[in-house]
């Protein structure tokens, strides 16, 4: 029998991950159309529809891992030794905290106004670099997730012929899984970290600088411009403490052998990103929030 917490932690997994695709689901269904309609996309479309996409498809794919941090069914995990189904989750994955960084990137380059010489040179060509950041993300998504593959592989015939040999073959083993650990936790995860973090104290940063300059001046216009800013700050805030949740509860669940009560509590960090980022995405974007009003309307009706 399962405990009442286990039940629970089901319980509310499912409304989450239901949640998640209905939410990331209606977030590519409205930008699809608006593709369809303008036969193009902005920039910032372009990025809300690869971060609904590859959140919609995180949530599919994880799925088995939640539910083997909260029944132990280790058939349930096994399924990731499955190379094809291994692959496309290590990509999703990293696309996805590539995504968002491209995301706060773009919200800082709109925002914050600066004189230097790079930053001026991003503003300009930010509708040419947004598509080719996407593309390079996938790519070195895809190249990372096929040298995981590879590596997993390996790994795995490392452990059978582990124990039929002695235990420095273990030691050996356990080094290079480290190793891989490491490079994955710095390269997939760590470095889009550091964009957000860097692209959320500029905009905070250019904030304080707009409030402090604009004292004084035209009240109406102040507070038009302040919106403006507030708006960016607390978007790429939110996707910030967001990003920190999910990469704490990811790299502990990479580098530490979590317990039961644990490893249920960092999945369930996991599974509430997909449906928490999509309501940012919602909010923040007025097409999307038109959108969702008028669906709202006609659920009452």
């Amino acid at each position: 029998m399962f405990s009442p917490a286990t039940i629970a932690f089901a319980v509310v997994a499912i409304v989450f991950a239901l949640g998640g695709f209905i939410s990331n689901g209606f977030i590519t269904a409205v930008i699809l159309r608006e593709w369809t309609k303008s036969r193009s996309l902005a920039s910032n479309e372009q990025l809300l529809l690869s971060l609904a996409v590859s959140n919609f498809w995180a949530t599919a794919l994880l799925i088995p891992f939640y539910i083997n941090a909260t029944f132990r069914d280790d058939s349930i995990s096994n399924l990731f030794l499955l190379p094809g189904l291994y692959l496309l989750a290590t990509f999703v994955i990293m696309s996805r905290f590539w995504f968002t960084a491209w995301l706060c990137f773009f919200y800082c380059i709109k925002i914050v106004n600066s004189t230097h010489s790079l930053f001026l040179w991003c503003k300009l060509r930010i509708l040419w670099l947004i598509p080719r950041f996407l593309a390079g993300s996938l790519f070195c998504s895809f190249l990372f997730s096929a040298f995981a593959l590879q590596f997993t592989s390996r790994q795995i015939q490392s452990n059978i012929a582990v124990n039929v040999t002695n235990t420095t073959e273990v030691k050996t083993s356990k080094h290079t899984l480290n190793t891989f650990e490491a490079f994955f936790l710095a390269v997939g995860s760590g470095c889009p970290f550091l964009v957000v973090l860097l692209c959320s104290i500029l905009v905070v940063a250019s904030l304080c600088r707009h409030v402090c300059r604009i004292t004084g001046k035209d009240i109406h216009g102040r507070s038009l411009q302040t919106e403006v800013h507030i708006k960016a700050a607390w978007t790429v805030l939110s996707l910030l403490l967001l990003y920190i949740s999910y990469y704490a509860a990811h790299t502990l669940s990479i580098i530490v052998t979590l317990g039961k009560d644990e490893g249920i509590l960092a999945a369930m960090v996991r599974i509430v990103y997909p449906s928490a980022q999509a309501s940012i995405l919602l909010l923040v974007n007025p097409k999307l929030k038109q959108a969702a009003t008028q669906v709202l309307q006609r659920v009452k009706v």
